[in-house]
């Protein structure tokens, strides 16, 4: 391979994880937009849980269909899935429709942030080499979540929500025609290798109904509880069968390793309060303080610039301290922004917001490269590989479970302060005023009791994920670092 095709192949791959860090924020400065017009107060918390559950069901999966297809070909599939349910996103008439869509988004981004780390590994058999290439990784992703508020902001203010999805389309076809041109992998793998199809499935299910079980609080908590009880007894039975099974998707020795686990608890912790602060606080923005997408998105800014400043705190602190010991930094950071937030009123200033997410980013930054690190530390050999993937299940589950959850209590919240306004507020005006766009149709005198509304629903959110730092914080304090295995 020649070093002019090895760049252009890894702009390629950078390209993809360019894509993927944008979504991640880029269709959070739309949500108030796409609530407003598709009366979707019920299912927003969908929009994010959907995409979060198909990344987390395949991620572990698209690495054996790579290695039955070969990498480059499965690669390009999840970016065309990717693209195409995009396009299935920007031209969806209904909830249900772009929910649907960004499963689906979901299901392409675990093949197109998963493939390329095989990918690295093949085409920079150096492993220097190969660290500069995944530093620019880091690099990129980290440059998207920078920039995807400001270009989501602008979307939805220039032209429309539709446009944060169908932007999608020129850059993943680029990154496809760029690959397609300058890399050649080794196809098709004509090994064998055992893979636990019965626990995938089982392990799919499993966390589908339990997903559903996490909505349906807002509908009906029999129903929830009931989903419950369906989805814990289905992983049960998972867990059964990885005892037994020779070929484990999870081992049990990995599950058995206390000292390990309650890292990946903490790190489901802090994910949640994380995507309650991503998906809510640009909507805490545009439908109690009046201000539009664009400075709906900026209140991301702070978090993404301070994760970076974090990340590259870490890697100077952790030749100096215990891991355990930054984690504390990073977790007592994320939850002073919780602490903020839970304090917030309902006429807190707008840089209170962007001061909070410049604690959330700064912990998140100190708290996981450590984490992450002792999840492959701490674990023989055999099973870094698990370790890590499992690591990355936790914290996607993390954001995916309490997506749902805060959906179904910003719904349940809003209804049931409507119906206490006797018809004079219903839902369908929360979703308008929760975008600076349709919020100049309400009725004014009306505005200031829509506002108490939401501030109540968005209070409830963060005083949730406010109590989800401070466990993720005692467990830290009290739990015993890993032992650092030999190799």
């Amino acid at each position: 391979m020649t070093k002019r095709n090895l760049a252009i192949a890894t702009v390629a791959l950078l390209i993809a994880n360019f894509m993927g860090g944008l979504d991640a924020t880029i269709v959070n400065t739309a949500l108030p937009a796409i609530m407003s017009d598709l009366n979707g107060i019920r299912l927003v918390g969908w929009i994010s849980s959907a995409f979060l559950l198909g990344t987390a069901v395949t991620t572990v999966l698209w690495g054996r269909v790579g290695e039955i297809f070969g990498n480059k070909r499965v690669f390009q599939f999840s970016v065309a899935l990717f693209i195409l349910s995009s396009l299935l996103g920007g031209v969806s008439t209904s909830m249900v429709m772009l929910v649907i869509a960004r499963a689906l988004m979901g299901i392409g981004a675990g093949g197109m942030v998963s493939i390329p780390f095989i990918i690295y590994a093949d085409i920079y058999p150096n492993p220097a080499q190969r660290a500069r290439a995944l530093g620019w990784v880091t690099a990129f992703y980290t440059l998207s979540t920078v920039v995807g508020p400001l270009i989501g902001g602008w979307l939805v203010d220039a032209l429309s929500w539709h446009w944060v999805f169908l932007i999608n389309l020129p850059i993943g076809i680029v990154s496809m025609v760029l690959l397609q041109v300058t890399y050649k992998d080794a196809g098709a793998s004509t090994r064998r290798h055992g893979f636990d199809y019965v626990g995938a499935g089982l392990l799919s299910v499993a966390l589908v109904v339990l997903l559903f079980a996490s909505d349906g609080l807002a509908i009906s908590l029999t129903r929830s509880l009931s989903l419950l009880i369906v989805g814990l007894i289905i992983l049960a039975i998972f867990l059964w069968v990885e005892a037994h099974q020779e070929h484990a998707l999870i081992p049990m020795r990995l599950l058995r390793n206390p000292r390990v686990q309650v890292q990946n608890v903490i790190m489901f912790l802090i994910n949640g309060f994380m995507i309650g602060y991503s998906v809510y606080a640009p909507m805490w923005a545009q439908g109690l303080l009046g201000k539009n997408a664009t400075m709906g998105g900026l209140t991301q800014i702070a978090s993404s610039i301070l994760l970076l400043v974090g990340t590259r705190l870490t890697a100077n602190l952790m030749v100096k301290l215990p891991y355990k010991r930054i984690v504390m930094f990073g977790t007592l950071s994320v939850m002073l922004s919780a602490l903020a937030m839970a304090l917030a009123t309902r006429s807190a200033p707008y840089w209170w917001l962007i001061v909070s997410g410049a604690f959330e980013g700064l912990g998140m930054g100190l708290a996981f490269t450590p984490m992450q690190v002792s999840l492959q530390d701490g674990v023989e050999k055999d099973l870094i590989s698990v370790s890590t993937t499992f690591g990355l299940l936790f914290r996607t589950l993390g954001q995916t479970f309490m997506a749902a959850i805060f959906g179904a209590v910003l719904s349940l919240s809003t209804a049931t302060q409507a119906v206490g306004t006797r018809g004079r507020i219903t839902t369908e005006m929360i979703n308008k005023l929760s975008n600076a766009n349709t919020a100049g149709e309400l009725p004014q005198q009306l505005i200031p009791a829509m506002r108490t509304i939401l501030f109540n629903g968005l209070h409830t959110i963060m005083l949730v994920g406010f109590g989800l730092v401070v466990v993720s914080f005692i467990l830290n304090w009290v739990r015993r670092e890993p032992v650092k295995q030999p190799r």
